[in-house]
């Protein structure tokens, strides 16, 4: 397999995700050098139809495709292309088992981060919370999200994002416990302790192939017979 560019994970995959700033920074770069690449961008998509290690942790999500890029398994963080299908509602408030960082390729969505007024971290209820602000993250648009953070969003049909997950630093993730019964479809409760996840199955090669084509289509990256000619 020709891996063209492969420096740019020397130059670009030494994150610190023990300072939130400069993990920010790092993120922000990684993604665009990845984003606004189309060639490299391509080819790690296309790649996955024969690259069986990162093929077999690619994702569907309730909410979205997931599609892994690049994994450091020494620094724990994982570089993966999420693409929305249709319209995908994260309403109900939530944090994450880890710091992330997201770049958006395409389309758009509304973000709202939410306060903490009680614990600065795990269980809460709607009740332990309150907007902080609204965002509206559009082409170009790059966050970084603390795993104690709380958020919601509203994503638009064809939203594609590059996202950077850093290590796990809680051992589940929270949701607002008075608004479980409003989880999306397939979600899981989230639990004490344990694997925990938020309902996702591995991709089939047929729901991999349409992505492809979507992102194509979009004109985010070549299809492998341009590649290959």
């Amino acid at each position: 397999m020709n891996r063209q560019n492969d420096d740019w994970i020397e130059r670009y995959g030494r994150i610190d995700w023990r300072d939130a700033r400069s993990a920010h920074r790092q993120c922000r770069a990684l993604a665009r050098h990845i984003g606004e690449n189309k060639a490299l961008l391509s080819q790690l998509v296309n790649d996955l139809e024969v690259d069986e290690a990162r093929f077999a942790r690619c994702e569907m999500h309730p909410l979205m495709y997931r599609l892994v890029l690049h994994e450091d398994l020494g620094q724990e963080y994982q570089v993966r292309l999420h693409v929305v299908a249709e319209e995908a509602r994260d309403i109900v408030p939530h944090d994450h088992k880890y710091t992330f960082s997201a770049y958006i390729l395409a389309g758009g969505y509304l973000h709202i981060w939410n306060r903490r007024l009680g614990a600065h971290e795990g269980d809460f209820t709607s009740h332990d919370i309150t907007p902080g602000i609204v965002a509206i993250e559009r082409r170009g648009a790059a966050y970084t999200f603390r795993n104690s953070l709380i958020h919601q969003t509203i994503m638009t049909p064809g939203t594609v994002s590059i996202f950077i997950r850093g290590p796990k630093s809680q051992s589940h993730w929270h949701a607002a416990k008075d608004m479980y019964h409003l989880l999306a479809d397939g979600y899981e409760v989230p639990k004490t302790g344990g694997k925990n996840h938020k309902g996702g199955r591995r991709l089939t090669i047929e729901e991999y192939r349409r992505v492809r084509e979507q992102l194509v289509s979009q004109g985010l990256i070549e299809s492998r017979r341009i590649l290959d000619a």
